[in-house]
């Protein structure tokens, strides 16, 4: 009678030991899930976020040919704020008209993000602001940079030119 019970208490910890090795494998699989989901959701969003830009420009375009001033630089009211374009027609500033050596600013940057996305997620503005979220929008030579706070993945729109870069993770 004693014997069995050591039996039983045997087949128990083989019971819990391969229950924990398999428990481990599954959370290197979660997690490697996880950080894949994670950086597909700001694709995702960088997608959404030219498709956007590609509106908006489709807008100001139409309203251009529409009032026969092609080569204007009028604003385009979206959400109570004027948006600039660059010469080509694409969404660069909410500051004041855009020349062709036009560097965005922090500020910019945070106003594309808040304007070209429907239903935006909050985002800090600047390396030197607090965290809002989980994203961070920063302007660089040229462009704007839309990351996550770790900067583990990345986004840069070129507002002169109207192109979008992804990196799914930092260099």
């Amino acid at each position: 009678m004693i014997q069995s019970y050591h039996h039983g208490r045997f087949e128990l910890f083989v019971s819990l030991i391969v229950i924990s090795i398999i428990a481990l494998a599954a959370l290197g699989r979660y997690a490697f899930m996880a950080a894949d989901a994670r950086i597909l959701r700001l694709e995702v969003l960088s997608h959404h976020f030219m498709t956007g830009a590609a509106n908006v420009r489709v807008q100001y375009l139409m309203d251009s040919i529409a009032n026969k001033n092609q080569a204007s630089q009028q604003p385009l009211a979206i959400a109570d704020k004027f948006l600039y374009f660059s010469p080509q027609g694409w969404p660069a500033s909410v500051q004041g008209s855009v020349a062709s050596d036009y560097k965005p600013t922090d500020e910019d940057c945070y106003q594309l993000w808040r304007l070209l996305l429907q239903n935006p997620a909050p985002i800090a503005k600047g390396m030197a602001a607090e965290p809002k979220g989980e994203f961070r929008s920063l302007a660089y030579a040229g462009g704007c940079r839309y990351q996550y706070e770790d900067g583990s993945a990345y986004f840069d729109y070129s507002p002169l030119i109207g192109s979008l870069a992804f990196m799914p993770e930092s260099p």
